[in-house]
């Protein structure tokens, strides 16, 4: 199992966080953390996504994976291939046209929402000799996307939601409705159009996802992992497996080969965590 990451053009890459292209010459069954949402071209083999919810989705050519709530699972055939995009939360509106919200936990097919764009986008990548020439596709087609779209953009990216969820005070949701400056109801709102669920939710998930990056920097003791923000010993446990897929204990146990691979390739080539998983 390989992964290799690629930048995005430097002016995409606020909508677009990495390309990576992900290979298996056996077939794996791995676990893959909630993540905020993900376009994946299949080039060669295929698999199954086994979907939060219990759905599996077969996954044998482009697809559009939306923001995942909870950890689900990754089934790959020997042989599969696949170049793989990390969409930023500002890259909704923008790139797919879609609110967040209405594709958690789902998978629609690329060509859905970008028609022969995607579809001579999809051949272009297939038929690359390099990942240097895959990424380029993918720069040309998000440039086209983001020249189709800016007509239609009828509101700005919420960064102060973003500097909230960041926030290492994990601050309260008081502190964001006036940070936003708009009601509860509308914070609540704009998190599932961008982010595609609650902003307790999210804090939720991004604790998680913290800790999780903090074990595997070597900060191996739970308490430490986790920081003040769960109960206790048990309650911590339960959000990790419900974010991340596996217990800390097997997360340290490298029983999440692949996340634990994309956070060592992140370091490498100087991927923030923020707001993204993949």
């Amino acid at each position: 199992m390989a992964l290799e990451y690629y930048m995005p053009r430097a002016d995409l890459r606020d909508y677009v966080r990495a390309y990576y292209l992900f290979s298996t010459d056996h077939r794996t069954i791995q676990p893959l953390c909630a993540e905020m949402g993900n376009i994946r071209v299949v080039l060669n083999g295929g698999g199954v996504m086994h979907m939060p919810d219990g759905r599996k989705q077969h996954t044998t050519s482009a697809f559009l994976l939306g923001p995942t709530l909870s950890a689900y699972c990754l089934e790959a055939e020997a042989g599969t291939r696949a170049f793989g995009i990390g969409i930023r939360p500002k890259g909704w509106i923008t790139l797919c046209g879609v609110n967040a919200e209405e594709l958690t936990d789902k998978i629609i097919d690329l060509t859905s929402f970008a028609g022969g764009l995607a579809r001579s986008t999809i051949d272009e990548m297939r038929n690359a000799r390099s990942f240097d020439e895959m990424s380029a596709a993918a720069d040309r087609f998000f440039s086209n996307l983001i020249m189709r779209r800016t007509a239609r953009r009828t509101s700005s990216y919420p960064e102060a939601l973003a500097q909230w969820l960041l926030d290492p005070n994990e601050l309260g949701i008081d502190s964001l409705v006036d940070m936003m400056d708009v009601s509860r109801r509308q914070t609540d709102r704009i998190a599932k159009t961008y982010f595609g669920a609650s902003p307790k939710y999210l804090q939720r998930k991004y604790r998680a996802l913290r800790a999780a990056d903090r074990i595997r920097s070597g900060d191996l003791d739970w308490i430490s992992a986790a920081g003040g923000a769960y109960y206790d010993q048990s309650h911590f446990i339960k959000e990790f497996k419900t974010f991340i897929g596996v217990t800390p204990k097997q997360f340290i146990g490298n029983q999440a080969q692949l996340i634990t691979e994309i956070q060592s390739k992140r370091r490498i080539h100087a991927l923030p965590m923020p707001l993204a998983s993949f």
